[in-house]
């Protein structure tokens, strides 16, 4: 899809022509499938006849993870599914699964059989330890892929680690990696001709991205009691609000700290002297935080270069300054819900556009649109509808 912008400029979508077959649920594959969405491409949501993706109980999260998807709703347990989906993978250049390892195979809708069919096909597979190994099999969500990643361990007190994590972490993880597999994977086989399989493990995901934890590179350097930086974390204003300050080892952020919190005599204390009088700074600036309000803070540390910031709510995130001037949020409207907020693809091409334009669908919103475009008659999809073979 061509469009012209405001400097008369012809751009299109980095992804314009790519078509994505996506079978996945929860948060891992869709995710994955709409930043490629977002990107141009045509994702082709395949959900389950009988109760299509379990997040469409959180209308809220399904929201925010299947914006420009088409969807068709299919009963793969039977052959005459199965037989349509083959035909979708003919003119698909991805495919997206998050089964358990082997249930495509059950279905007869495994990379080799695909592959037999389409020579070009990337079949993406994502699943919480991989598709082979001694856990292959195992069920697990989130939480415990982060603990085997060893990223648990650096939460401090386990005993009292019970709530959910505001971010599922190893999920998305996975479905970044996913999304730049699959990119690579599309630019191999502009020079090869032909596809592949990826598999990609949540856990391995998450066991890549601990190696840039800045704890545990404290813990390797000097030991568990460099955990707690005392200028690092959240703290309460007279307003009742919080500010986040998010300074680590740099001492010109601190030296520029003291000059504001009238703390000039730590100025030159270097990052392990401060560790060592944690307690006394952390109290330091707790008393002095308490004496003014979020917006007199974040004026007065933003100006001396301060790294810091609010503690947002959702609804205020939407409305920053910073957020607003990136076109960073964008309203669609969604039957019956209204007008929904989206989150726009975080980065911006020069001479290629994001898509901003399809609301999430219902279920099985194209079913009928996309098999007429297979070659199947009205008569023959009515016939299908009352058979329970698609919805």
């Amino acid at each position: 899809m061509r469009t012209v912008d405001h400097r008369g400029h012809k751009r299109t979508y980095p992804l314009d022509g790519i078509r994505v077959l996506d079978l996945s649920t929860q948060v891992p594959g869709p995710y994955c499938s709409m930043l490629l969405a977002d990107l141009g491409a045509e994702v082709i949501r395949i959900e389950n006849i009988h109760n299509g993706d379990q997040t469409r109980l959180l209308p809220y999260l399904f929201n925010a993870l299947n914006r420009n998807k088409k969807s068709i709703a299919l009963n793969l347990k039977t052959k005459e599914a199965g037989e349509i989906f083959c035909k979708m993978s003919k003119e698909a250049d991805v495919i997206l699964e998050g089964f358990r390892p082997g249930v495509c195979k059950k279905l007869g809708i495994d990379y080799d059989t695909i592959k037999a069919i389409n020579h070009r096909i990337i079949f993406c597979s994502i699943s919480g330890y991989g598709q082979d190994g001694p856990y292959r099999d195992l069920p697990g969500h989130d939480i415990n892929y982060l603990g085997y990643a060893g990223i648990l361990s650096l939460e401090g007190d386990l005993n009292h680690y019970s709530n959910i994590q505001p971010l599922p972490l190893a999920d998305l993880a996975g479905s970044m990696f996913a999304a730049v597999s699959i990119l690579a994977a599309l630019m191999n086989r502009s020079k090869t001709g032909t596809g592949q399989s990826i598999d990609v493990s949540m856990t391995d995901a998450a066991f890549s991205l601990a190696g840039a934890s800045l704890i545990a590179g404290l813990q390797g350097q000097k030991g568990s009691e460099l955990l707690n930086i005392p200028h690092y974390g959240i703290f309460k204003t007279k307003d009742g609000k919080h500010l986040t300050l998010g300074i680590v080892h740099e001492d010109h952020f601190w030296k520029n700290l003291c000059s504001v919190m009238d703390m000039g005599e730590m100025a030159d204390l270097d990052l392990w002297s401060r560790i060592v009088r944690k307690e006394e700074i952390a109290a330091a600036l707790r008393h002095a935080f308490i004496t003014r309000d979020l917006h007199e803070w974040i004026a007065l540390l933003h100006r001396a270069d301060v790294p810091c910031g609010p503690v947002y709510n959702i609804e205020e995130s939407y409305s920053d300054p910073q957020m607003t001037y990136r076109q960073s949020v964008f309203e669609l409207n969604h039957p019956p819900e209204g007008k929904v907020k989206f989150r726009a693809f975080p980065a911006r091409f020069s001479e290629s556009l994001t898509r901003k334009d399809l609301p999430p669908p219902a279920p099985g919103m194209h079913t009928s649109e996309i098999l007429r475009r297979l070659g199947y008659t009205e008569m023959e999809i009515a016939g299908m509808i009352e058979g329970k073979i698609v919805g």
